[in-house]
């Protein structure tokens, strides 16, 4: 009586259903891992652009930075924001002076 009808059968609904589920369960985190590597780079460079512009900051002045906001807006054009904290206070800058500051996350740590 419905022997011409042709459709998948549940046992073919749930093997794909299951491979599905494992292609997911393998990208996520390898996503969220690629993530986290992305904003750890993005955290690196905005270190060395402030290192950077507190090596230009010394070349006019004689002496370094002994605060970020020394920075704004003559040698960056705003405060770096890391992106895993999220504000602009997320970096801190230590010394300064005859010496160049260290320059840390508080997310990330010292690069």
């Amino acid at each position: 009586m419905l022997s011409d009808e042709r459709g998948f059968t549940l046992i073919e609904l749930m093997i794909v259903i299951l491979i599905m589920g494992i292609l997911v369960g393998i990208a996520v985190p390898v996503f969220v891992s690629a993530r986290s590597n992305a904003a750890e780079k993005v955290c690196q460079a905005n270190v060395r652009a402030m290192k950077s512009a507190a090596g230009v900051y010394n070349a006019r002045y004689g002496s370094y930075p002994t605060s970020i906001g020394q920075l704004v807006p003559e040698f960056m054009e705003e405060v770096p924001i890391c992106p895993e904290v999220g504000t602009p206070t997320s970096y801190t800058f230590i010394g300064g002076g005859e010496a160049p500051p260290k320059i840390s996350c508080s997310f990330h740590g010292e690069f």
